[in-house]
């Protein structure tokens, strides 16, 4: 298939409550949860995308709540499938992870981490924090454990309004006051994203360097049980 037509195609399901574009974003959220979506662009583009055509008047608000929601139910319907794996037992979704080739993600490691220890899990807006850095699989898993279900389901939106949100908000602005053809508006976001993950690179980097002796300590302290 024409690279041209696939373009046009995707942006034609931004112009509407597509159910194709409902459900990527459902599955891509979905299986999102459990780290198996690890390709970049892909979210983050789509949201622009949607913004854009908000923006410039080509989707509905109305529309764009059913997308987002679409999004948020595969989050939600993700965390509760890895939420109820964790009630049965560390042993399944250890052999599951390994299965899949994430032994990063191994949970058993995790649940050991003293980063996730220094998290709030009796508020929501701590967990929304430590996806945002992360630690979104620890976190759901831990949560099981403690039996944390609302926190989870609450952490979980917050985050979701949050990080979404911002994209939104970029697509928004570029339809709001640019007038950019389908191929270039593509190409555009591709653009933007990249440059959000470079800052985003560069925040992580400067934190890092000025990051207290103490912390940094406890930090390899956590790298060397984990090995």
């Amino acid at each position: 298939m024409n690279p041209a037509n696939i373009i046009t195609s995707m942006l034609s399901m931004t112009t509407t409550l597509d159910p194709r574009m409902a459900a990527l974003l459902f599955t891509i959220c979905c299986i999102g949860e459990f780290g198996l979506i690890t390709v970049p662009y892909v979210l983050e583009s789509i949201w622009l995308l949607i913004g854009y055509q908000l923006g410039a008047g080509e989707l509905s608000p109305l529309h764009m709540i059913g997308l987002w929601l679409a999004a948020q139910f595969g989050r939600q319907a993700g965390a509760a499938a890895l939420y109820q794996m964790a009630k049965l037992g560390a042993a399944p979704i250890v052999k599951l992870f390994q299965f899949l080739r994430l032994s990063r993600l191994i949970p058993k490691k995790f649940l050991n981490s003293r980063i996730v220890d220094k998290v709030d899990l009796l508020s929501p807006f701590s967990v929304a924090y430590g996806r945002f850095i992360g630690l979104g699989i620890p976190l759901t898993l831990t949560l099981a454990v403690k039996k944390k279900r609302k926190v989870l389901m609450l952490g979980i939106l917050i985050s979701s309004v949050i990080w979404d949100a911002i994209y939104l908000v970029l697509g928004i602005a570029g339809g709001t006051t640019t007038e950019i053809k389908p191929a270039y508006m593509f190409l555009a976001s591709i653009g933007l994203v990249t440059l959000i993950y470079f800052i985003t690179f560069l925040v992580r980097r400067i934190i890092k360097r000025f990051r207290p002796p103490k912390l940094a300590v406890e930090d390899k302290n956590v790298g060397t049980e984990r090995t």
